[in-house]
């Protein structure tokens, strides 16, 4: 019976300890996911100029479509770790009270270059893994989002 009550007594003690490793690392991976820790403090800047290119139609010297500013945004969130790339895209695009990266511009408000930019890592974007297990950010699209 002592045998029993030890056993169960371990079993209970493992399974708490499993569960507190398991909320220290969940509680680790959302506190790093800041700027200047995981995410660079600068994040994504390369963005900025594909977004506004491919959701405003805003393009220099005539051309709409540019692979190599897509090439670089893609790098650039390639470069964040898959568990805060949707944090990334939330700074990204709402960014501190400073330094906003996306801003009402004539003729392109802000929530056009959100919907595109919420959908940097959707399969027809940079098709990159999420901390959600595949490439979305479910909630940076939880509204309908424009087609591009």
């Amino acid at each position: 019976m002592a045998s029993k009550n030890l056993l169960l007594s371990a079993a209970v003690l493992l399974s708490v300890l499993a569960i507190a490793a398991a909320a220290a690392t969940a509680s680790a991976a959302t506190t790093s996911c800041q700027p200047g820790m995981a995410i660079p403090h600068d994040p994504l800047r390369g963005c900025r100029r594909y977004v506004l290119r491919r959701a405003c139609g805003l393009a220099a010297g005539g051309r709409l479509y540019d692979w190599s500013l897509k090439e670089r945004c893609c790098q650039e969130l390639a470069a964040v770790p898959a568990y805060c790339r949707c944090a990334a895209l939330a700074y990204f695009m709402d960014g501190a009270s400073e330094g906003r990266l996306l801003e009402d511009l004539p003729g392109c408000p802000r929530e056009t270059q959100r919907g595109l930019a919420a959908m940097l890592t959707t399969p027809g974007e940079c098709n990159l893994e999420t901390i959600h297990g595949g490439p979305y950010c479910l909630e940076l699209t939880d509204r309908e989002m424009p087609k591009y």
